[in-house]
């Protein structure tokens, strides 16, 4: 039996291995894979590492496909030349003559169970990390093709787009970031899917910071002027912040490539997933609104001002009337007086109007509030020397300060605990934009949650069903006792299609938590059947 192994397993090894080799080739090199890089703007020398990591990802998808044709084909031929027959007359159970398939199957089960889990994983980030390195030309390119690029919820074209260095921009930013002007720039905002706000801006320039494993990107818009639709107002800011964020890049790992620790580490932590991530974070941020409406609420209730510091500013705002925007919770004040305190110089404020909104700053968890004055804003000087004269003007915005430099709202934040909004039960009442929010995210978590699971059981099943799959094949090769390439492969495709249709199907329900058991019953139904389905042509039919 060491001799009729050695010999089947010589044989299922040339025919996997030039299997494996053509096929590799072909999904590798065929050609529009290096076409969607290049039109990315990856250079050439990128292009060949990406070629490198995915040849064994190709190498994995097709492992079980060449391993079946190998086992359909070889065992066919023996059939076909009547070894198989030999062997029974020589008293051999054909059962045992499907050790060597069997010992293909496993090998295959083991490796592209490990790949799945572990390689791809580790190959996929590695492809982003060359893709990052290239963002500059990516994103130049993008605005050379007159392309728009998404920052966050804005979209954002320019006519031209310059790499310029750190001098250039200015001599306090960072060294080891790197920097592109745009001219010519326009911009809309979207929330919801809809056009929010839209406007120009002078100049703009975006910072890469690729300091940390995960590149961050910031906009600074200069000489801005935007009408906010959903306010119908008009505004005019020397400088608008955007950002920072990640920027979309060509070839981004995605949840579905993380590895089996990562994973298992979403099932229990949704809150973890990138995804689920970055959609809090814009959920936090909105509840930070409805924490300054109501702190600001109470303090004008209660008829005393209202504080704001910064490193080089301080107001005290106070007002006669105060109201909330129903929808998102920015707070709105009337007959507004403001005490400005920079140093020793000091302004008086007035204005009809005040607006309250909070904006993305360089650091991500701090945010800024803007408050900008409108109708009648009288400006005047106290004390000092300095000029008194009263200056009228349409409009006029506050220099912004940290939101978490306020020691009440800091306080606020720190003691409030965000997680507990992704519970349904929660009944922490918000405004209705961030209700709507709250419970958009409680059901992406949900989906999210599902997509994982349902990746970990289809990485299983499937790598799995490579044992049953290749024995499926050697079987129907020994009944069919057909030597032929395209009668082997055509035996070779039915079990195959059969299971990745079935994996993708589960795969696919699982994007949906209402389906989540019945995606795990298709994923582990088609490989129980062909387990079943190869012992029964096993012990029925190939015995005869």
């Amino acid at each position: 039996m060491l001799t009729l192994h050695f010999y089947l397993g010589r044989e299922l090894l040339k025919a996997f291995l030039m299997t494996s080799v053509a096929l590799t080739l072909l999904v590798v090199m065929g050609g529009g894979v290096a076409n969607i890089f290049r039109s990315q703007g990856i250079g050439a020398e990128d292009m060949v590492r990406v070629f490198v990591f995915l040849t064994p990802v190709a190498v994995t998808l097709i492992l079980p496909v060449a391993a079946l044709f190998s086992a359909a084909i070889t065992y066919g031929r023996a059939a076909a030349d009547n070894e198989v027959l030999a062997c029974r007359a020589a008293g051999i159970n054909i059962h045992k003559m499907l050790l060597s398939a069997a010992v293909l199957g496993l090998f295959v089960t083991v490796f592209t169970y490990w790949s799945w889990n572990y390689m791809i994983p580790n190959l996929s980030g590695q492809i982003e990390q060359i893709s990052r390195r290239d963002l500059l030309s990516i994103v130049k390119g993008q605005f050379q093709k007159a392309k728009p690029l998404s920052f966050g919820k804005y979209r954002i074209t320019a006519t031209r787009c310059d790499l310029v260095d750190r001098s250039q921009v200015s001599q306090t930013l960072p060294e080891d970031h790197e920097y592109l002007r745009l001219t010519g720039v326009s911009f809309i905002e979207v929330e919801e899917q809809e056009p929010a706000r839209y406007g120009t801006a002078r100049e703009t320039i975006i910072d890469f910071d690729t300091s940390e494993s995960i590149p961050r990107v910031t906009v600074d818009l200069q000489g801005v002027r935007s009408f906010d639709a959903s306010r119908r107002q008009y505004y005019e800011l020397t400088h608008q912040i955007l950002g920072p964020f990640h920027i979309p890049i060509p070839i981004k790992q995605k949840t579905k490539f993380e590895n089996l620790g990562k994973l298992a580490h979403y099932t229990e932590h949704p809150e973890a997933i990138p995804e689920v991530e970055d959609r809090l974070f814009g959920l936090k941020r909105a509840a930070m609104t409805y924490f300054l409406a109501m702190d600001l609420e109470n303090h004008l209730k209660e008829g005393r001002t209202y504080e704001l510091q910064g490193p080089q500013v301080h107001y005290e705002i106070s007002a006669s009337q105060y109201r909330t925007d129903d929808y998102d919770g920015r707070p709105s004040l009337q007959d507004v007086t403001v005490t400005e305190t920079r140093g020793a110089e000091k302004r008086a404020l007035s204005a009809d109007f005040a607006d309250f909104d909070i904006k993305r700053s360089f650091d991500r968890n701090n945010p800024v509030i803007e408050v900008e004055l409108v109708g009648e804003v009288l400006i005047q000087g106290i004390g000092g020397e300095g000029d008194h004269r009263v200056v009228k003007k349409e409009r006029e915005s506050l220099q912004p300060v940290h939101y978490l430099d306020q020691p009440q709202l800091r306080e606020k934040v720190a003691s409030f605990d965000f997680l507990s909004l992704l519970d349904e039960n929660n009944q922490f009442s918000m405004p209705k934009r961030q209700t709507r929010l709250r419970d958009r995210l409680i059901k992406r978590v949900a989906e999210f949650r599902a997509e994982v699971q349902g990746e970990i059981h289809f990485r299983a099943s499937y790598s799995l069903c490579a044992i049953a799959v290749v024995l499926f094949g050697a079987i129907l090769g020994v009944i069919m006792r057909g030597g032929e390439v395209l009668t082997a492969f055509g035996i070779s495709c039915i079990p195959m299609v059969f299971v990745v249709v079935a994996g993708i199907a589960g795969r696919n329900l699982a994007d949906r938590p209402e389906y989540a058991t019945l995606s795990v019953c298709v994923m582990w139904g088609a490989t129980a059947f062909m387990y079943l389905a190869t012992a029964f042509v096993a012990v029925r039919v190939l015995k005869r």
